[in-house]
């Protein structure tokens, strides 16, 4: 198996090096570079070309969500995962925006961490479980009006039964995988029904069917 490298960013040296530590236990991860802010990260970032980055949110220079902006402007598809220290929703829905494949409390990195480098470089997102029991317990609607939703009628008229049923599951922040245990299919089945909706509610982009579904099943 392919060495998966990483690059993770904290200006907090003492916890930089023990997200190493935990990371380098698993011998198929190897942190190719550590940086202390964003703005470093993004440096280092062009120059390792790491298969997955790790970006604390509260950092100097750049942010992470400033920094995983500027990567995923140039690389798209780099899987991006960002540490925070705060459940506050406002962050997170930005993070979804942007197109960042995970999002992990730091108080839950040491348990989390490996798990979700795995997961968001093999395209699946990842949520740490505390932050997800504690964003389903909101109702606040934050996110813009989609175009569907402007237009007066039932933005989730175009859905079948079926599809309806994936997407509530979507909304919990449940993989593919996890949905099509649940709900007894094949996860290609999954991903078809992801891509239907998608093309049904004229939805592109990175998380943009999780974020309808946060907005419309609230």
């Amino acid at each position: 198996m392919e060495t998966i490298k990483v690059l993770i960013a904290d200006d907090h040296p003492i916890f930089l090096m023990g997200l190493k530590e935990v990371i380098e236990t698993d011998h198929d991860l190897a942190v190719v570079a550590g940086a202390p802010n964003g703005q470093e990260a993004v440096r280092l970032t062009q120059l390792h070309q790491p298969h997955v980055v790790v970006l604390d949110i509260d950092m100097p220079r750049l942010n992470g969500l400033q920094a995983a902006e500027q990567l995923l402007q140039r690389l798209p598809t780099l899987p991006i995962i960002l540490l925070t220290m705060h459940k506050e929703r406002d962050p997170f829905m930005r993070a979804l925006e942007i197109g960042i494949s995970g999002y992990v409390l730091k108080e839950n990195a040491v348990s989390d961490i490996v798990h979700a480098i795995r997961m968001v470089q093999s395209g699946q997102p990842y949520l740490s479980p505390e932050m997800s029991s504690y964003l389903l317990k909101r109702s606040t609607k934050t996110l813009r009006p989609t175009t569907a939703a402007t237009q007066g009628t039932d933005p989730l008229a175009p859905l079948s039964p079926a599809e309806r049923r994936v997407l509530e599951l979507v909304a919990q922040y449940k993989s593919s995988q996890e949905i099509a245990d649940a709900l007894f299919i094949s996860e290609k089945t999954v991903f078809n029904h992801r891509a239907n909706m998608a093309f049904k509610l004229h939805l592109s982009g990175k998380n943009s069917l999780l974020r309808f579904a946060l907005e419309h099943l609230r």
